[in-house]
C-alpha cells in the first residue's frame, strides 16, 4: 500500500469515528434534534448562540455597515432598494398629519363636531415649520426623513438630534447625524448601569444618554484621540428596527444578502468581460514546421548582419483585406459566450436577493418579463404589507417623536395661531391636540384603478367601508377632499356650469325614472 493510500485509509477511519460520535451526540437525549448534530454535513453551521450585542461587538457592526454602503454605492440593485425604501416608507411629501380634535358638547345623542379651525391651524403651522425643519436649512422635513429612511436601511440605524433654539422658527430644529458618531467600541460598566456600544443605559436597559464623537471618525484630520460628548437621551432619536430582545444597536437591512449580492456582482462583471472577449474576433497565425525557413527575419541590431527569427504580428483594421505571408494560415477563435445558463443563474440569484430584502423581484430588478396583472397584484399586496409595517414603525419611532416635541414647544410659545383671528391656541389644550393627531403614510395606486373604484363604491354602498377610509388608503385627507369639492362646486356655479358628476347624474336619472314609473327597474 502506497503512502497516499495509507493517508486516505487513515482519514476514512477518523471521519468514520467522528461521524459515529456525532451521531450519538446528536441523539444523546430523548427527542434530540438532528439539526444539532456535529458532523461533516454540519461543520460549517454555527454552534455558538451569543447575544445580539455580543455578535455586533468587536467592530462587526462597522464591517457590516461598510459593506452595505459599498453595496448601495456600487451595485445597481442595492441603490434601487434604498430608493424603494425612501419612496415607499416616506414618499414624496412624507407622512401626512391629520388632526381630529373635537369641540366639547353636552349632547350625548350626536357625535361632537370637529374643531376644524383649530385643527387646520395646527396642520398649517406644522407644514410651515416642516419646510425648513433641518438645522442647516438645506432640507425640508420630508427630505430629511427620506435621508433618515435610507440610513436606517443601509446602516441599520439613524441618529437625529433635537435642537431647541429660541431664535429658530417655532423653537425647534432637527440635526441629522451620521451613525458613525455613535462609537460602537465604547463599552463601560457604571455603578448604576452601563455603556454598551456608545449607549448609556440604566439598570433596566433604558437609554439614558448617548456618547457621540465630536468628529466623524473618518474626518479626524490627524487627531487620533477620540473626544466624546455626552448627550441626554431626551435630545436624541436613535432609530433602528429591532430584530431581537435587548438589542442596543441596529444593523443593516442588507445583512442577509451581502454575500449573495457580492457574488452576483462579481459574476456579472466576469460575464461582461467574457462577453466582450467573445464579441471580439480573435485569430492566430499558424505555420507548419517545415516552413520555418519561410519565416520573416529581422536584424538583431548587433551590426554583424546576423538575422534571427521574430514572431509575426499583424494589426488588422475593420474591413481591411490582406495577404498572408507564405506558409501561414489563419485560425479564428469564436468563444461560446454569453453562456446559455447566464440568464437562469441571474434570475435565481435575484430570487434570493428579493426574498432577503422582502420586496417583489420585478420591483428590485426592474424586469417585468413574465409578469401579468394577477401575478403583479399578488406580489404587490404582499410587498405593500411589508411597506405599511415599516411605515408604522417609522412613524412611531421617528415622525411622531419629532411632532410631539414640535407641538409642545410651539404651543407653549404661542406660535400656533388661528388663521382668521390670529389668536394663539391655548397651551393648556396641548394634550387635546396631541391625542387627536395621527400620521397617514403614503398609499399606492393600482394597475387597474377602475376596478378599485368600482370595489370602493360597492363597499360604501354595502356599508363595509367609508369615504374617509378610502381617502386615507389613497393617501388623502377626506376633510381636504370635501373642502376641494366645496370650492369646485362654488366655482362651477359662479361660472354657470353644471355641478353634477356623471355618477350622480346617472343616479338622479335612475331615481327620477323610478318615481315616474314605479315598475321600472333601478339603474
Amino acid at each position: 500500500m502506497g503512502i497516499l493510500q495509507q493517508v486516505a485509509a487513515t482519514m476514512r477511519r477518523l471521519i468514520g469515528r467522528r461521524d459515529n460520535y456525532a451521531g450519538v451526540a446528536g441523539q444523546g437525549a430523548p427527542g434530540g434534534f438532528a439539526g444539532a448534530g456535529v458532523n461533516r454535513l454540519t461543520v460549517s453551521l454555527s454552534t455558538w448562540a451569543g447575544s445580539v450585542n455580543y455578535d455586533l461587538d468587536g467592530g462587526n457592526i462597522g464591517i457590516l455597515r461598510a459593506r452595505a454602503r459599498q453595496l448601495s454605492q456600487s451595485n445597481e440593485h442595492g441603490k434601487r432598494f434604498l430608493t424603494q425604501v425612501a419612496t415607499n416608507v416616506v414618499g414624496r411629501k412624507g407622512p401626512m398629519l391629520q388632526v381630529r380634535a373635537t369641540v366639547q358638547t353636552t349632547s350625548r345623542d350626536t357625535p361632537p363636531p370637529l374643531d376644524k379651525a383649530a385643527n387646520d391651524a395646527v396642520e398649517i403651522h406644522y407644514a410651515r415649520w416642516a419646510k425648513r425643519a433641518e438645522i442647516t436649512g438645506k432640507m425640508s422635513l420630508a427630505q430629511a426623513l427620506r435621508v433618515t429612511a435610507k440610513s436606517c436601511a443601509r446602516d441599520g440605524e439613524a441618529l437625529i438630534r433635537l435642537v431647541r433654539d429660541r431664535s429658530a422658527a417655532y423653537g425647534l430644529q432637527i440635526q441629522l447625524l451620521e451613525i458613525d458618531r455613535l462609537d460602537d467600541r465604547l463599552n463601560r460598566e457604571l455603578p448604576d448601569g452601563d455603556i454598551r456600544q456608545g449607549v448609556e443605559r440604566d439598570t433596566a436597559g433604558r437609554p439614558r444618554a448617548y456618547w457621540l464623537l465630536q468628529r466623524h471618525p473618518g474626518e479626524n484630520y490627524g487627531k487620533t484621540t477620540a473626544q466624546y460628548e455626552r448627550v441626554p437621551a431626551t435630545d436624541i432619536i436613535h432609530a433602528f428596527l429591532p430584530e431581537r430582545a435587548e438589542q442596543v444597536r441596529g444593523y443593516t437591512w442588507f445583512h442577509a444578502v451581502l454575500l449573495r449580492a457580492a457574488q452576483l456582482h462579481g459574476y456579472n462583471e466576469a460575464a461582461v468581460l467574457a462577453a466582450r472577449i467573445g464579441a471580439s474576433k480573435v485569430a492566430a497565425l499558424e505555420r507548419p514546421d517545415d516552413s520555418a525557413d519561410l519565416a520573416p527575419t529581422m536584424a538583431d541590431g548587433g551590426g554583424d548582419g546576423a538575422s534571427t527569427s521574430a514572431p509575426l504580428q499583424m494589426n488588422v483594421e475593420a474591413g481591411e483585406m490582406f495577404e498572408l505571408p507564405p506558409g501561414y494560415k489563419l485560425n479564428s477563435w469564436n468563444p461560446d459566450y454569453p453562456h446559455a445558463n447566464y440568464e437562469s443563474f441571474v434570475r435565481t440569484a435575484m430570487h434570493g436577493l428579493a426574498s432577503g430584502l422582502d420586496v417583489a423581484e420585478h420591483n428590485l430588478s426592474g424586469d417585468m418579463t413574465g409578469v401579468n396583472y394577477s401575478s403583479a397584484r399578488i406580489a404587490e399586496l404582499s410587498e405593500r404589507e411589508v411597506w405599511m409595517m415599516l411605515q408604522d414603525w417609522f412613524i412611531d419611532s421617528i415622525v411622531q417623536p419629532i411632532y410631539s416635541e414640535w407641538l409642545a414647544i410651539a404651543m407653549l410659545r404661542g406660535d400656533i395661531k388661528f388663521e382668521q383671528s390670529g389668536k394663539a391656541l391655548p397651551a393648556d389644550k396641548l394634550a387635546k391636540f396631541a391625542n387627536a393627531s395621527r400620521f397617514q403614510g403614503r398609499r399606492w395606486k393600482w394597475t387597474d384603478p377602475s376596478k378599485e373604484i368600482d370595489a370602493n363604491a360597492k363597499g360604501v354602498e354595502l356599508g363595509v367601508t367609508s369615504r374617509t377610509r378610502i381617502a386615507a388608503e389613497q393617501g388623502d385627507d377626506f376633510e381636504d377632499v370635501l373642502d376641494e369639492l366645496r370650492q369646485e362646486t362654488a366655482a362651477l356655479r359662479a361660472a354657470g356650469l353644471p355641478t353634477t358628476t356623471n355618477y350622480n347624474a346617472a343616479a338622479a336619472q335612475s331615481t327620477a325614472a323610478s318615481v315616474a314609473d314605479p315598475a321600472a327597474p333601478a339603474a
